[in-house]
């Protein structure tokens, strides 16, 4: 299980409140809202024990508000509705004022998500309980040329997901690692996601030749 953390629920749910308010009402929104967080405390207990101070652990904390959301509508909230939503909440200015500081087309931001990438599968060598609950990083095999290149083997996200029928909104959130690569300025190219029953989930960043939002 993971600890309760109360921040990510209080950044996250407010905001999808207003996007599902915005394209489904009021009322649905209100009870998703509402609903949602006693939802979301039961599936941190059931997630996989990535350890709170992962710092890959913000992706299934924040993973998780969006699925109890989800949960909270009582079926009312279709897979596309919850898509959308995701969509509105990843294009909000907020999110793109946080991409400015990112460009994939330079050296110096490849550089960093190289070595963060790097940084975090030796957190989770160094951490023997949590090693295989973890997303491991694996740095082979990669193409040539100026990007950022990893896969993973293992998602907790994908694990929960599997376990607790949720299986089919998954993808949704494989779709944000699109707009995050491209708040940064760059390109996702990915072959295969463990959401899709592949046997990894492939990361090929590279800049988009300046022409991202900015």
């Amino acid at each position: 299980m993971l600890a309760y953390r109360s921040r990510y629920f209080n950044l996250i749910a407010p905001f999808l409140w207003h996007y599902i308010a915005k394209r489904n009402g009021h009322k649905l929104a209100a009870r998703c809202y509402h609903d949602a967080r006693p939802i979301y405390r039961d599936m941190l207990a059931k997630a996989p024990n990535v350890g709170a101070k992962n710092p890959m652990a913000h992706n299934i904390y924040m993973a998780l508000v969006f699925f109890a959301m989800y949960r909270a509508s009582g079926g009312e909230l279709t897979k596309e509705d919850l898509r959308a939503a995701v969509g509105d909440f990843m294009d909000m200015p907020l999110m793109h004022l946080i991409g400015r500081m990112d460009d994939l087309n330079t050296p110096q931001t490849r550089a960093r998500f190289e070595r963060n990438s790097r940084q975090n599968e030796q957190w989770r060598l160094d951490h023997l309980d949590q090693i295989d609950a973890s997303w491991d990083f694996n740095f082979d095999g990669g193409p040539q040329g100026d990007g950022v290149w990893y896969y993973f083997t293992y998602c907790p996200i994908n694990q929960f997901c599997r376990e607790n029928g949720l299986l089919d909104v998954l993808p949704i959130m494989c779709d944000i690692d699109y707009k995050s690569c491209a708040l940064a300025h760059g390109v996702l190219r990915r072959e295969h996601t463990l959401a899709l029953d592949g046997k990894v989930c492939d990361y090929w960043m590279v800049g988009d030749g300046g022409k991202g939002p900015r």
